[in-house]
């Protein structure tokens, strides 16, 4: 976990994206993240606007804050709803003086040991925007998974020019990293010049399925970002083969 001065806490921001499946539009997102007397706010909204995703009624958010100790994040409280047909809820409370999480989901609640740098799933992007602005490479964390405490690991692959809404942005492509086996990926790309914020994400399994998340309006630390120049002769992915 990276240890932050007040100074290098990472800025506020808003973000408006698009969510696509197969390359198809699907939905809208909005991602949020906040900080203020010591304490943080990440929340993620998505709706489905289009075809069998608005059919459905598809509807996802959740919220987490936190503080920070030792300049690290540290998640408090995280929720969760998912509404697809009928609605679904995660809640975890993070009580750091007990040294306990206490975890309900659909299937059950579970009481997981605490111990320091565990976090919570919308907590990780935090955490690589802290790692990347001090010039970290690579991420092994612990983080809640319902009824487990999972160990992920993230790595920098490579700066990259992303053509975006707002022109060409230069990025830090972040994958993480799973058994050779497996035939998920999950990548982030992190503005660099917008103070690391993530504006673009594909998930999806190798020859199979994928979902993005593209990047439309973004403001940082109360500012919006103006459309700039585009990449030259960089198209903007939209499929893995892209990536």
């Amino acid at each position: 976990m990276p240890s932050l001065s007040l100074g290098q806490v990472p800025s506020d921001f808003t973000a408006q994206l698009e969510v696509f499946r197969n390359g198809k539009l699907l939905g809208e997102s909005t991602v949020e993240f906040s900080s203020h007397d010591g304490e943080w706010t990440m929340s993620r909204e998505t709706r489905g606007t289009r075809g069998l995703a608005r059919f459905i009624g598809l509807h996802e958010s959740s919220r987490t804050t936190g503080d920070w100790a030792g300049g690290a994040p540290r998640p408090l409280h995280f929720e969760r709803t998912l509404r697809v047909f009928r609605k679904t809820h995660w809640l975890a409370e993070f009580d750091w003086q007990a040294g306990v999480v206490h975890s309900v989901y659909p299937d059950g609640e579970s009481t997981l040991k605490l111990e320091p740098g565990i976090i919570d799933e919308s907590s990780i992007d935090l955490v690589v925007r802290s790692g990347l602005q001090q010039g970290e490479s690579e991420w092994f964390l612990q983080v809640v998974d319902e009824e487990e405490i999972e160990h992920q690991h993230f790595k920098t692959l490579t700066t990259q020019a992303l053509q975006t809404h707002l022109g060409c942005m230069i990025t830090k492509k972040v994958e993480k990293i799973r058994d050779e086996t497996s035939k998920r990926y999950t990548r982030t790309f992190y503005a660099a010049d917008h103070d690391y914020v993530p504006v673009f994400m594909v998930h999806g399994k190798k020859d199979g399925e994928h979902l993005e998340t593209r990047l439309v309006s973004l403001s940082v630390a109360g500012v919006n970002v103006e459309p700039g120049a585009d990449c030259p002769e960089n198209p903007p992915p939209s499929s893995p083969a892209d990536q």
